[in-house]
């Protein structure tokens, strides 16, 4: 069993509104891929909170575990695109998912939790950092802890993103987010330099940076694999998403025990896959046969 927990919001583009969230994408494709998933998060007692209720309901996900809140509006985020597809949001602030509560929680422990996956926007409010906390800290000592960073402007700390890290066996980041850890940690060089300190010195086990139109990394203790991505951009509707699928795939192959290069081809292909769509899952299942 997956735990996924964060934030669900609906991506606000000039041709409609779409469902996202990290957590809810990462979520969405595991269970589309046949995986058991938990997913926690919380909406408002609004129209966008029913109709992301009625979407979870739909694709089979266990709403006990979906907080409404009465006094705080469902997260929502409005979105641009620019040339190239590449979104930019910007993320309406004291949503409901910023208020996330621990309590109702417990009985998610009573499953086989193999893995629970977090990112860093459901840490920006206080109660939200408090309750993710609180969910790592109980914990048993086999459960694996995915940090997908996805780090976005104004809504994290470094404090937020050391204590992500004290928790952390896989983390998954982009080229962006690693220059900011140098600059955390001290560290001048290549990102091969700054995935030898934090499985070093913070024991991280899988450090996987994923870099765009130029590929993926994984950097492992034994060995380094990467993938290249072919000059192709014809076919891009946009990239919402991409690095949601890619840790989809990531922790899939993780708990599969893949060999880890085939991780990140197949990884990279997924994510590949979801830029051709608009938004950042598909309206069916179809693409999911191809993994």
């Amino acid at each position: 069993m997956i735990l996924a927990i964060g934030e669900i919001l609906l991506d606000i583009f000039p041709d409609g509104k779409r469902p996202g969230g990290a957590p809810f994408n990462f979520a969405f494709h595991l269970k589309s891929l046949g995986l058991p998933v938990i997913f926690v998060t919380r909406v408002g007692n609004d129209e966008n909170g029913n109709l992301i209720l009625n979407l979870l309901k739909k694709k089979g996900f266990d709403l006990k575990f979906i907080q409404t809140d009465t006094k705080h509006k469902t997260g929502y985020a409005a979105c641009e695109l620019n040339a190239e597809g590449v979104p930019c949001f910007n993320i309406v602030k004291d949503a409901a998912f910023d208020y996330l509560r621990y309590s109702g929680m417990e009985s998610a422990f009573n499953e086989n939790i193999e893995m629970i996956y977090y990112g860093t926007l459901i840490q920006r409010s206080r109660k939200g950092s408090e309750t993710l906390m609180r969910i790592l800290g109980n914990r048993k000592p086999e459960t694996k802890c995915f940090y997908d960073m996805n780090l976005r402007p104004g809504c994290y700390s470094e404090d937020v993103i050391k204590a992500s890290l004290a928790h952390c066996d896989i983390l998954k980041l982009n080229q962006e987010e690693s220059e900011i850890l140098k600059k955390i940690f001290g560290i001048i060089g290549e990102d091969a330099e700054l995935a030898g300190y934090l499985m070093d010195k913070l024991a991280v086990e899988w450090v996987s940076l994923t870099k765009g139109k130029s590929g993926s990394t994984l950097f492992t203790p034994r060995k380094t694999y990467s993938v290249h991505i072919r000059e192709d951009n014809a076919d891009i509707a946009d990239t919402v998403g991409a690095g949601d699928a890619y840790s989809a795939i990531l922790a899939a192959g993780y708990l599969s025990k893949w060999d880890p290069q085939l991780i990140v081809e197949r990884a990279s292909g997924f994510a590949g896959e979801i830029c051709r769509i608009k938004g950042a899952i598909p309206d069916d299942d179809r693409l999911y046969k191809k993994i």
